[in-house]
């Protein structure tokens, strides 16, 4: 998923599809609603996009084995979502957003929460990281450097919608009934 995903998101940066697919929070209340999970993909530049990859593929790395690839692709779709309806509903401040740092927050919140139960320490510190970052950035702004090429500011309150987003699809999932895998598998 992680190479198919950067493929995407490099294919959507040579395109200079940025303008039309951001987050904008005037075109969503003109009806423009394609954006409110659009602007996830695009980014402010190259610099940008590598440093959203590099992210991903440290989640990937960190969590891989925590969902399989369809809940993976799931959860990133819902902490999308999230990332959107939050800006639109809690955050009216933010005029415009794009990147997907918001759902990668998401995938790692869920990853992490899958892994509790058989890793608590290790979960539970990856946790613990996640909420210290996002209340430092919420709080104090970026981290050091964090802007460094970026050019634009850090939109920390997608990280914590995209969060948000990651653990209702983990609590969701665990209060539906188990589903088949597979028809005839009994999984």
């Amino acid at each position: 998923m992680p190479l198919a995903l950067v493929g995407a998101l490099a294919a959507l940066q040579a395109a200079g599809w940025t303008r039309a697919l951001e987050y904008r929070r005037a075109a969503v209340l003109h009806g423009q609603l394609w954006r409110l999970m659009s602007g996830s993909f695009v980014h402010l530049g190259w610099v940008h996009l590598a440093r959203d990859s590099l992210g991903l593929v440290l989640i990937w790395g960190l969590l891989a084995d925590a969902l399989d690839e369809r809940a993976w692709l799931e959860v990133l779709l819902v902490s999308d979502l999230a990332v959107g309806l939050g800006l639109l509903a809690f955050s009216p401040q933010i005029a415009w957003y794009v990147g997907i740092s918001g759902p990668l927050f998401g995938l790692f919140c869920a990853g992490a929460l899958c892994e509790f139960r058989r890793y608590p320490v290790y979960a539970g510190a990856l946790l613990l990281g996640m909420a210290v970052v996002i209340a430092w950035t919420l709080h104090a702004g970026a981290l050091p450097g964090e802007t460094r090429g970026l050019g634009g500011k850090v939109v920390p309150q997608g990280h914590l919608y995209g969060a948000i987003g990651g653990a209702a699809f983990i609590l969701m999932r665990a209060a539906l009934p188990a589903r088949r895998v597979a028809a005839g598998t009994g999984r």
